[in-house]
């Protein structure tokens, strides 16, 4: 049953794992209830790491975003689906040298981080993620490399991305369109997916049975959390949620990050802990 409202028992929260999108800022927008809270958690010892669908930064970027916000963090508290692409690319396809991406410039960077060829001649793997560029000649540079065999990557599917203003296509606009026009349904790379959440908990070390899950999308966000075996928690600022009977439903919902109620002496016993 989800759980809303100011009278909500949470359960012991030992570390969080968060979405930034629409969570945590809007475009290029700080959300202030957001930045407060977890500068409390911090200043509190709560350890969290960011997980972003959002393939057009470098977990540089977003640490300079937030920073920007009041917020400092290191790196290593981000991960994004570019670097998680990669990594999958590189576990899954080992012999892949040759890829074409269609996406931002971290994209490219974080293939090339791992020791693969961008390229537009004979690819054997298509990555497709956010690209305010997009043209119809990347999209057939993909479709033919793909209807040759190409395997096909999509850093994550959401359709609609907040901004200031309302919203504009995600990535998983045009991996759809690239997807009709072969017939052929990529792997992803970013949520719904459990593999950024999994990445996440290693690198915060905490029991996953006390981390929370914070995302504004339930098709991703809460999906890659209930999947991943996380309590969920549904924020209210991003995206409007979509009711869908074959989707898993958050375990709470909550229309400010303040609503979250993190117990002081459990955040001391995790401070200890990691001290």
């Amino acid at each position: 049953m989800v759980s809303t409202g100011s009278n909500v028992n949470w359960p012991p929260i030992e570390g969080i794992i968060s979405d930034l999108d629409g969570v945590v800022y809007r475009g290029s927008t700080a959300m202030a209830d957001a930045i407060e809270a977890f500068t409390r958690w911090q200043k509190a010892g709560l350890p969290f790491c960011f997980v972003t669908n959002n393939s057009t930064h470098t977990p540089e970027d977003v640490v300079r975003k937030l920073r920007g916000f009041g917020l400092s963090i290191a790196p290593s508290e981000v991960v994004t689906s570019a670097i998680t692409a990669a990594e999958l690319i590189r576990a899954n396809y080992p012999h892949l040298t040759r890829i074409y991406v269609i996406g931002a410039p971290s994209l490219v960077k974080a293939m090339r981080d791992v020791g693969l060829e961008v390229t537009d001649r004979t690819p054997e793997a298509v990555v497709m993620g956010l690209d305010r560029d997009i043209t119809h000649e990347k999209m057939r540079i993909a479709v033919e490399a793909i209807l040759n065999g190409a395997v096909f990557i999509g850093t994550n599917p959401d359709l609609l991305l907040p901004t200031v203003s309302g919203f504009e296509p995600g990535a998983g606009a045009t991996i759809a369109a690239v997807a009709a026009a072969t017939q052929v349904q990529p792997s992803i790379a970013g949520k719904p997916q459990v593999s950024m959440i999994e990445t996440a908990l290693s690198r915060l070390g905490t029991n996953r049975a006390s981390t929370i899950m914070i995302g504004d999308q339930v098709p991703t966000d809460i999906q890659a959390g209930k999947r991943a075996g996380l309590a969920t928690v549904l924020v209210t600022t991003g995206v409007p949620m979509r009711q869908d009977p074959l989707l898993m439903a958050p375990d709470f919902i909550v229309s400010s990050l303040r609503e979250i109620e993190v117990s002081a002496a459990r955040a001391a016993e995790v401070r200890q802990r990691r001290a």
